[in-house]
C-alpha cells in the first residue's frame, strides 16, 4: 500500500509540474470567441497599445473556450475602414490575465446580409498568474456584422449613438513564457 501511495504522490507531483514545463516550451492556444461591440468616432484621439489614433474607437466584450480553458474577452481598438489596432485582454475564471496587441484588416467584402470576414494577428505581451511573462503570437479570423447603423452617428442619428455589432473569432497561436 505504501508503494502504491508513493507512486500516486509522485505521479501527482509530475502532473502538477508538467503544465509549467510545457508552458516554457510553448502552449498552443486554439479557441473560439463570441463578442459584441460598439464603436464611436474617436473624437478624443485615443490610441491603444502604441498604435495610431484611428478615426473610430471600438470596445468589444465576450467570452469563449480555448485549448487553455475558458476566457472572457475584452478588446479596445481604434482604426477605420476595417483596419484596426488595439489591446486584447483574455481573463481566465481564476483571474489570470493574458494580454496581446491586436491588428486586423478586412479579408473580403460583406455578403448580402452584411456579414464580413476579417483576419489579423495577435502578439502576446504578458499577463498575470500563469501568463506572467507570456510572449508568443497567433492569427485569427472573424466574421462581423453591425446592427442599427441608420440610428447611429454614421446613419444621421445622435452623435453619441454608437454603431453596435457582433463578431465571432477563431484564434490559433502559441503562448510562451520565459524560463525562471
Amino acid at each position: 500500500m505504501k508503494r502504491f501511495l508513493g507512486f500516486v504522490a509522485l505521479a501527482t507531483v509530475i502532473a502538477g509540474l508538467a503544465p509549467q514545463a510545457a508552458f516554457a516550451d510553448g502552449w498552443p492556444l486554439k479557441g473560439s470567441f463570441a463578442v459584441s461591440f460598439s464603436t464611436l468616432p474617436n473624437t478624443a484621439a485615443v490610441s491603444y497599445c502604441g498604435g495610431p489614433a484611428g478615426a473610430r474607437d471600438l470596445e468589444a466584450h465576450g467570452n469563449g473556450s480555448t485549448s487553455l480553458g475558458t476566457f472572457s474577452f475584452t478588446l479596445f481598438k481604434t482604426g477605420g475602414n476595417g483596419v484596426f489596432h488595439g489591446c486584447l485582454t483574455l481573463t481566465a475564471p481564476n483571474g489570470d490575465i493574458l494580454e496581446a496587441t491586436y491588428d486586423v484588416a478586412p479579408a473580403g467584402p460583406a455578403n448580402a446580409h452584411n456579414w464580413g470576414p476579417s483576419a489579423g494577428t495577435l502578439t502576446f505581451t504578458g499577463g498575470t498568474g500563469r501568463f506572467k511573462s507570456a510572449s508568443g503570437s497567433g492569427t485569427f479570423t472573424a466574421m462581423n456584422t453591425i446592427f442599427y447603423p441608420a440610428s447611429s452617428w454614421a446613419g444621421g442619428g445622435p452623435a453619441t449613438a454608437p454603431i453596435q455589432g457582433m463578431a465571432f473569432y477563431e484564434i490559433d497561436g502559441t503562448i510562451r513564457r520565459a524560463r525562471r
